[in-house]
């Protein structure tokens, strides 16, 4: 019989040079995880001198409690704190660490100095903000991937991962995976994040952007989302703004026009039980774009108002007027169905040049790749994070799961992972 254990155990980290080999400046140094009795992860760092630092929580399966992983690989329960402590982090080294396998789990990834957490009564993490000059960790650069570990009967578990840049780009990450495709059971590898020098192109191009380059906080090799930036000054965060709260309102504008004469038309997914997709018509009057089916006799129109900038930006359902539904109703589904892809379409920019979006991933305005981002007001900093990604694929906001562009990967039975943050 399978020891449960083993299903929880993420990794153990040691060194995959010779014994007597030097780690030379600039060289990479690599290090291997092993996710399961046989499974090895490789992370592989190539940073020159400085030191590299990780910290790993999330929610143990177990006991459904929060824990994270110390120095040895052994889970330790998060002591509340209400000052920021460096207890959750570790120095990376070429020594042997088990990692344990959690769930709804964060790996955080930070350069010369450990990243510092205040935890919650609850022994929840409090990550770090990072628009906030305040903030324990503003000076430190760092980055994180986003981790869930799904236990499945004959197999090494369900890996969900990817790096994310919805509130901010830090640190030139990138990692590759191998393992085996959930639905085929078929070898798979993908390889996601930042591409060699993309960094550093990223950088250039929102420093070229008249609208973005404040985004850059000046000696922290931090930027933010546009969308932190808006929420940083309207909590009074930050003392001046960093990004117009009406960076959007033309465009808004002109699509409310478009579609005072014209029709979009916006497929939704099937209903449970059901392999027959949901068309929902919409029109603008009076100043609100009103959507409505006859495919399904219990469903009600979604009318929405102008969304805001910040709405936009932050992915905020505040424009919904009426028909949004209940918690759990069909109604809500469709509503966050429309709401999530119209989001996506607007930081895509691609609602003046076409009549019809719909859901699944594999419609024809997901196909048209080469239309995204080519409208002057876009948003040029999830223009310039896909463009300088492999194979395009990031998450820069939070509806960038549309279309399947993200850099989300989920499989069976992982065999290796690579995590190489480069000397960008």
């Amino acid at each position: 019989m399978r020891n449960p254990n083993q299903d929880r155990k993420l990794c153990s980290i040691r060194s995959a040079s010779p014994a007597n080999s030097r780690v030379r400046f600039g060289l990479p140094r690599l290090y291997t995880v092993a996710l399961a009795p046989g499974v090895h992860v490789h992370l592989q760092f190539n940073v020159g001198h400085a030191k590299v630092w990780f910290a790993y929580y999330g929610i143990d399966p177990a006991t459904n409690k929060q824990a994270h992983a110390d120095a040895a690989g052994n889970l330790v329960a998060n002591v509340p704190s209400t000052e920021p402590t460096p207890a959750l982090a570790n120095p990376v080294s070429p020594g042997p660490i088990a990692l344990p396998m959690l769930t709804a789990a964060r790996l955080y990834v930070s350069i010369d100095e450990p990243v510092l957490f205040p935890v919650d009564p609850a022994g929840t993490p409090i990550p770090p903000r990072a628009a906030d000059p305040t903030d324990a960790n503003y000076q430190t650069r760092w980055d994180f991937f986003e981790v869930t570990y799904l236990p499945l009967r004959g197999t090494d578990g369900l890996f969900n991962f990817n790096l994310s840049n919805v509130q901010s780009a830090n640190l030139p990450l990138s990692f590759e995976v191998s393992g085996a495709d959930p639905g085929t059971k078929q070898p798979v590898q993908y390889s996601r994040g930042w591409l060699a020098g993309g960094f550093g192109k990223f950088l250039s191009y929102l420093g070229a952007n008249a609208d973005f380059r404040q985004l850059i906080l000046s000696g922290t090799g931090r930027t933010l989302a546009p969308g932190t930036a808006i929420t940083a000054f309207e909590q009074k965060v930050i003392a001046a703004p960093l990004m117009s709260v009406s960076y959007w309102k033309t465009y808004v504008e002109q699509v409310w026009a478009k579609f005072a004469g014209v029709d979009l038309t916006f497929v939704g997914d099937p209903p449970p039980q059901s392999n027959t997709f949901v068309t929902w018509t919409g029109r603008v009057g009076n100043g609100q774009f009103s959507f409505t089916t006859t495919d399904l006799p219990d469903l009600v129109p979604i009318v929405l108002a102008p969304p805001s900038t910040s709405d936009l930006f932050e992915n905020n359902f505040l424009f919904c007027v009426s028909g949004c539904g209940t918690p759990g109703s069909l109604q809500q589904n469709y509503a966050l169905q429309l709401f999530g892809t119209l989001c996506a379409a607007f930081n895509r920019s691609v609602m003046l040049t076409t009549t019809t979006l719909a859901n699944a991933p594999d419609c024809a305005w997901c196909r048209a790749t080469e239309k995204f981002y080519q409208d002057p007001t876009t948003n040029h900093y999830s223009k310039a994070i896909h463009a300088n990604a492999i194979d395009g694929l990031a998450y820069a906001f939070q509806s960038d799961d549309h279309c399947n562009a993200s850099d989300f990967v989920s499989l069976i039975n992982p065999t290796v992972l690579t995590i190489t943050l480069s000397d960008d």
